[in-house]
């Protein structure tokens, strides 16, 4: 048995960057990984939806060709075509010619085998080597494994892949679909492997794979620095130094290390992939981590409070990502009903005649502290601080909505003299004696991506409360370094880069909606020239 690699850096590193590389990139970076011996290597998608020159997705085997090495190719260059995703059926591709990529990796779902079968009979008609690629293949029993080698057998395709699509297999999970499958299957058919790293085992799977004696070529699949989806996968330099050590030596993983130094450095200061508890938690309750994900960027939850939410997804729904049903499941176990009218009430009396001031955790707390202390010192508001405890600003009140942020400014709080703590109902068993609770439900906007934000939360408590006019300081809106947006690096948590300033836009609507006179004592993403919403 030979073992070869696959690095998919360009296509399945691209979910992190959005495949945004650049064209000089993806050129360069294909011909790195040829020159350094990469086997075989992934160019990106084929799609109906192309992006532009500078995205690796692309609408057919002409557009990637010219950006392929211009000398005698050693690797085998590939592109995949997800089903579901934006596809390109096969009677949109035309045959394959001399100096096009080799082949197409076909990936599926279970209730798609029946036409992804078809397809790669249709694909390889046209000349392209087909890779079969069954999503979550740890979740087929071994009859249904059988029945799809059955077919392999007959279509005779390239290879066919065990896919960790969770990153939840074991090495005995791994090494047993293996056998199963290498037993059964024509000895002309490669085998290849797909692992994610949410258990950390990607790079130990690969190392159990690549010592088995088995009656066919292996493929490993592998990206530089791991960069991928979530947890990420195997890393290239990893396992090409592994089988240089201890298989054979033939593969130059300077070239590898010369693109992370070029291309990926630079992505992994501004991205976050690789492993986390989060990712781990989803792996272990085999859920797909995009949930994980979306509850990750919510920043509000501990991990024992995502463990809980992922819990309550339905077994049968788990594999595939529904982000209609997380959003639901996250505000039920946010949304836990009590009737405030008591502290409201209270609150109301508290801030009857007092001027508000509600500070947020932005970096202008501290380019502009001297100012925001003044005017406590001139105007002597009712501060109100969002999410952090600070006693320099001389707080009234700490407003939490999070579970998370609650955990880390707890204990502060209660060093603060006069500094009431109000929480929203979410954080009922969380609290102690003193505490104001107001209704989580009754602080939400409609807006799902920011409509638990806490600031806008305290917005529309003061609102209920007779608030009409409100000072803010350091409503700073965000930038793609979250270390560089906060007045505090406790307030600095894991955000996905992405969203970002999809967030600030809806914030900005969200703010404009608020029946309330907004004064910005800094500067504000949110606010116009007259220091105003």
């Amino acid at each position: 048995m030979g073992v070869q690699v696959l690095d998919c850096t360009l296509r399945d590193g691209g979910y992190i960057n959005n495949w945004e590389f650049g064209r000089r990139a993806i050129a360069s970076i294909l011909d790195k990984l040829e020159a350094g011996g990469i086997d075989i290597i992934e160019c990106g998608f084929l799609t109906s939806r192309p992006r532009g020159e500078d995205c690796s997705l692309f609408r057919s085997p002409g557009d990637i060709a010219p950006l392929l090495p211009q000398r005698p190719r050693r690797a085998m260059f590939v592109a995949m075509i997800a089903m579901g995703e934006w596809e390109l059926p096969p009677d949109q591709l035309p045959p394959r010619r001399e100096g096009d990529i080799d082949g197409i990796r076909l990936t599926f779902h279970r209730e798609e085998a029946d036409r992804a079968f078809a397809w790669a009979g249709a694909m390889m008609a046209k000349g392209y080597q087909v890779f079969l690629q069954p999503v979550g293949t740890a979740f087929y029993s071994d009859l249904e494994l059988l029945r799809l080698v059955e077919r392999v057998n007959q279509l005779k395709p390239f290879a066919f892949y065990i896919v960790d699509t969770l990153g939840s297999m074991y090495r005995n999970q791994v090494a047993r679909q293996f056998h199963l499958i290498d037993e059964n299957m024509d000895p002309q058919v490669k085998l290849g492997f797909h692992g994610h790293n949410n258990l950390q085992l990607a790079f130990s799977n690969a190392q159990v794979l690549s010592n088995i004696q088995a009656k066919r070529d292996l493929i490993l699949d592998s990206s530089v620095y791991g960069m991928g989806r979530g947890a990420g996968n195997l890393p290239t330099e990893l396992i090409a130094r592994y089988i240089n050590k201890n298989i054979q030596s033939r593969y130059n993983v300077a070239m590898v290390m010369d693109i992370y130094d070029e291309y990926i450095a630079f992505l992994r200061r501004e991205y976050e992939w690789g492993y986390t508890m989060a990712y781990h938690i989803a792996a272990i309750h085999a859920c797909h981590p995009n949930y994980a994900a979306y509850l990750l960027n919510k920043q509000t939850l501990t991990m024992q409070d995502i463990e809980s939410v992922l819990r309550s997804i339905p077994k049968e729904r788990r594999v595939e990502f529904d982000k209609g049903l997380i959003r639901q499941l996250y505000a039920q176990f946010q949304n836990r009903a009590i009737d405030d009218s008591r502290a409201v009430e209270e609150l109301s009396a508290l801030l009857r005649g007092r001027k508000l001031l509600v500070l947020a955790p932005g970096q202008s707390l501290r380019t502009r502290e001297t100012q925001v202390l003044e005017f406590i010192r001139r105007e002597d508001p009712f501060v109100f601080t969002v999410n952090f405890a600070d006693p320099k600003f001389r707080p009234d009140a700490c407003f939490v909505s999070s579970h998370k942020r609650l955990d880390i400014i707890g204990p502060q709080v209660r060093d603060m003299a006069g500094a009431r703590l109000i929480l929203t109902s979410n954080l009922a068993a969380y609290g102690r004696e003193g505490c104001l609770f107001v209704d989580y439900g009754q602080c939400v906007n409609e807006d799902g991506m920011v409509s638990d934000n806490a600031g806008l939360m305290l917005l529309k408590l003061l609102e209920r409360c007779g608030a009409r006019q409100v000072f803010l300081a350091g409503f700073d809106g965000f930038r793609p370094q979250p270390e560089a947006s906060y007045y505090s690096r406790e307030a600095v948590l894991p955000v996905n880069a992405a969203e970002l300033f999809e967030r600030q836009r809806r914030m900005g609507e969200q703010l404009r909606r608020l029946p309330l006179e907004m004064v910005f004592l800094t500067p504000s993403a949110y606010e116009d020239r007259e220091g105003k919403t």
